[in-house]
């Protein structure tokens, strides 16, 4: 070991020494709590039983006795105490003054209000000061976690209880407190346990029920219990045991029942005998007397009453039409709304049954309309029977947005960051005719900061224009014995036209587009949209000299990328599918999927010539069109660690290939894939990795890609929002298929032989500042494998003396790369 080695060494020790002793000395008022941990339990695992403990150790350094988090309140808590008593004053001055100021004044004036308001936002700001501390104590500090022998014989009780309700017997949980001599005045608890026995249930179709009508209906459906015979007791289970009887029924007409009439007992009498549970439900439950007399009757729908309330101040005698259809009175205050439709989103009708998921379904139907601020559904049963009233108060018919925003090309340095301003409008008018469909406009403005195609080194702000114009209906636009199956499913037909213009320094594209889809949502979790009719129009103009010079020289070689910059024809048919268990999107636990298809040009194959005749006369034999199939799956996953929450584990996989059977092999250059950037592997530039061992000094197109990027995410202070810090770790590199556009790009096509040499890969770390509308990011990468590199050896983190791969003159370049972003990169 060198002497400078040893002197770090040394140094370190003596830090870690020096945090621990500080946060050591006995100067807490009780023990601290050290650690919990849990001894004898096989069934029931660690985590779940650490759910149970409200207490939680102070946070440590890699499992060392340093707390740094505890030593910072230490540090800062010195004057906390002539603080304390100065805020109370300052409390107490702030109530009092509070109270001349409104002194005369009306509790409901404006005046008023916004005194209390502002006094009432200092209050809470100082009251907060007053319990947590000061705040370098709450943001840099962790106030000290204590252990009480009372919380210990508490959470024995917790654990018990919890065995208890997870069928197990005979089970014994005590715990233990040692004192540390590494850590003086600190406590280890350990909570050792005995699991006992654990018996299956063998019977459950024991039901004592006074209303016939009902057992008759639990005995059809008893198959569903979710209490299996065979399986070990649990609390959830029953717990949901009782809401699946409770939905049974209130969608069998009984409104008024209730879970609270419902008694699950376990028959646990000779369970050491029998080794075994039976269950026995009881309705009512012996334990409580009915609530309601009316738990057991099945309520009939009388009658069903819709209105659409478009009142307004500003129209002083408003108009009403009252319509009667199919069996429902639709009356609309102002705003009309086509009955047929409704009637299709409206599941309660006259002389039938009440049904709950009926009720659920209604709601669920009429908001995704995205016509209503809200619904509600009341039910009337003073008369024995149900009438329901729907409330719907319609949304504003035209609705203006604007959001501006950018994204910032980061050079390698913070010095070199470039904006990409960027500016959307929509307006979408709704309700068209009292038919209950709807017009978007979207419009976008804006500068995409990007390295030149032909000269990396240089950075230009390309210009984007795009307007777009979508027609959108309520129900999937298909026969009606078909469109009806979606009906429950938040059905929608898009159908859309638009342009985009692209300027940049090499060329001018622009593109024109018509299409539509069909999207549906068959759950919260998942959602289809399906385009069975997708047409571009591409044309590409202003080529500079040295762009057409570059596709020219390829072409000489054989690559014919250059036909994917002359006018283009491309029609598709495409399906995505998407799964998240978290829609919601808070990336705080859970996993996602999405699966997307796409056939492109297969209504060429109905024709002989593979072209269609008015357009080929329209554009000439300058038209190119493309025949392909593309396919691609991006699944993720967040993975909390620990109970806090505090830290997360994420990666993302992402894969896919587009090959093109047309007599050309060439791809659209849109449907390629391109690997690199911010949101991909961040040590290298946007669009500049790839194709397999290939390197280049111009986008990087590829046909197959294969994706993956990992991070361990966690917090580190909370200012004005929560500053977080991540380490990461990406792969993957983007290839071509033999003989597609790879003649004079050696390497660039995958063979199985070597693909997996031709990883590339990076490390980093990065800073998110999450404000909870957006996230701010910095992420600082380094490569680590670069499959450019020739000779076979490809690790280049601490090689310095390998060779640059277009200017091997020079030595090769691994710079820290900053990338700059908004929101996470998945």
């Amino acid at each position: 070991m060198t002497l400078k080695k040893t002197f770090y060494y040394i140094f370190f020790l003596s830090v870690c020494f020096y945090l621990s002793s500080c946060t050591s000395k006995t100067v807490f008022s009780d023990p601290l709590l050290y650690s919990q941990n849990f001894k004898g339990n096989k069934v029931i695992t660690t985590e779940n039983l650490e759910g149970l403990l409200p207490q939680r150790p102070n946070k440590k350094i890699l499992k060392t006795p340093i707390t740094p988090g505890l030593y910072f309140y230490q540090l800062f808590s010195k004057k906390f105490p002539q603080q304390k008593l100065r805020w109370q004053e300052e409390l107490t001055k702030l109530n009092q003054d509070f109270e001349l100021q409104t002194r005369g004044l009306d509790n409901n004036s404006n005046e008023y209000i916004k005194l209390a308001l502002k006094k009432e936002k200092k209050a809470q700001k100082i009251s907060r000061a007053i319990q947590e501390g000061n705040w370098a104590m709450r943001t840099l500090g962790e106030a000290p976690s204590y252990f009480f022998k009372e919380d210990a014989e508490k959470n024995v009780e917790k654990i018990k209880t919890y065995y208890k309700n997870h069928g197990f017997f005979q089970y014994q949980v005590s715990y233990k407190a040692d004192s540390l001599f590494i850590k003086k005045g600190s406590v280890a608890v350990t909570y050792t346990i005995n699991e006992g026995v654990h018996y299956p249930i063998v019977q459950n179709d024991s039901l004592v029920i006074k209303d016939p009508r009902i057992e008759l209906l639990l005995r059809k459906n008893q198959q569903k219990s979710l209490l299996k015979v065979g399986a070990r007791l649990e609390l959830e289970n029953y717990n949901a045991e009782k809401d699946r009887i409770e939905q049974l029924l209130k969608n069998n007409g009984y409104y008024a029942f209730s879970k609270d009439y419902i008694s699950i007992k376990i028959n646990a009498l000779d369970t050491a005998k029998t080794q075994s549970l039976k269950v026995v439900t009881f309705i009512p439950s012996p334990d409580r007397a009915p609530r309601n007399p009316n738990y057991a009757t099945a309520y009939t729908i009388s009658s069903v009453q819709f209105i659409a309330d478009g009142s307004s101040p500003s129209i002083p005698k408003p108009k009403v039409d009252t319509v009667n259809s199919r069996f429902i009175q639709y009356l609309f205050v102002n705003k009309r709304f086509s009955p047929k439709l409704l009637d299709t989103k409206i599941d309660l009708r006259p002389n039938t049954l009440f049904n709950q998921e009926k009720v659920s379904q209604t709601q669920k139907k009429l908001y995704a309309l995205e016509q209503f601020q809200f619904t509600r559904i009341n039910l009337d049963t003073t008369k024995g029977l149900i009438s329901a009233s729907i409330y719907a108060r319609p949304l504003d018919k035209y609705e203006f947005s604007v959001e501006t925003g950018g994204s910032v090309f980061a050079g390698g340095s913070l010095a070199n960051l470039v904006p990409g301003p960027f500016l959307t409008t929509s307006l979408k008018a709704r309700n068209i005719k009292g038919s209950a469909n709807s017009f978007e406009t979207n419009f976008r403005f804006g500068f995409e900061a990007q390295a030149g195609f032909l000269r990396p080194d240089s950075v230009t702000r390309n210009l984007e224009l795009g307007l777009n114009t979508s027609f959108i209906l309520p129900k999937i636009l298909l026969p009606e014995s078909i469109s009806q199956r979606f009906e429950n499913f938040s059905p929608q037909t898009r159908i859309s036209v638009g342009g985009e213009f692209i300027g940049r320094q090499e060329y001018n594209r622009f593109g024109f587009k018509i299409g539509s889809s069909f999207l549906w949502r068959p759950s919260p979790n998942q959602y289809w949209s399906v385009s069975l009719f997708d047409v571009n129009l591409i044309n590409t103009s202003n080529q500079a000299p040295a762009f057409r010079n570059f596709l020219d020289s390829l072409l000489r070689l054989g690559n014919n990328l250059k036909r994917s910059f002359q006018q283009s024809f491309i029609s598709s048919m495409s399906a995505t599918y998407t799964y998240t268990d978290n829609p919601y999107g808070q990336l705080k636990q859970g996993k996602y999927l999405k699966i997307f298809i796409e056939s492109g040009g297969t209504t060429l194959n109905l024709f002989k010539s593979k072209k269609i005749g008015f357009l080929t006369t329209l554009f000439e034999d300058s038209l190119q069109f493309y025949r392909f199939v593309k396919v691609s799956a991006d699944y993720r996953k967040y993975i909390p660690i620990g109970t806090s929450g505090k830290t997360l584990f994420a990666y993302r996989i992402n894969t896919g290939a587009a090959y093109s059977y047309g007599g050309d092999k060439e791809l659209p250059y849109e449907k390629n894939f391109f690997i690199g950037g911010p949101n991909s592997l961040r040590a290298w530039r946007p669009r500049g990795l790839g194709p397999g061992s290939f390197t280049g000094s111009f986008d990087n197109p590829g046909s197959i890609i294969l994706e993956s990027s990992a991070e361990l995410r966690f917090k580190i202070i909370r200012f004005y929002g929560d500053l977080n810090g991540a380490l990461f770790a990406d792969a993957g590199n983007v290839w071509r298929f033999p003989n597609q556009s790879t003649a004079g790009l050696a390497g660039s096509d995958f063979q199985f032989n070597r693909f997996y040499k031709e990883i590339a890969m990076d490390i980093g770390f990065g800073l998110r500042y999450d404000l909870s509308f957006f996230v701010i990011r910095f992420d600082w990468a380094v490569r680590m494998l670069d499959p450019a590199i020739k000779g076979g050896n490809t690790w280049v983190l601490f090689n310095n003396n390998l060779k640059d791969p277009l200017k091997s003159e020079e030595s090769y370049k691994n710079p820290l790369t900053l990338n700059f972003g908004i929101g996470y990169p998945f």
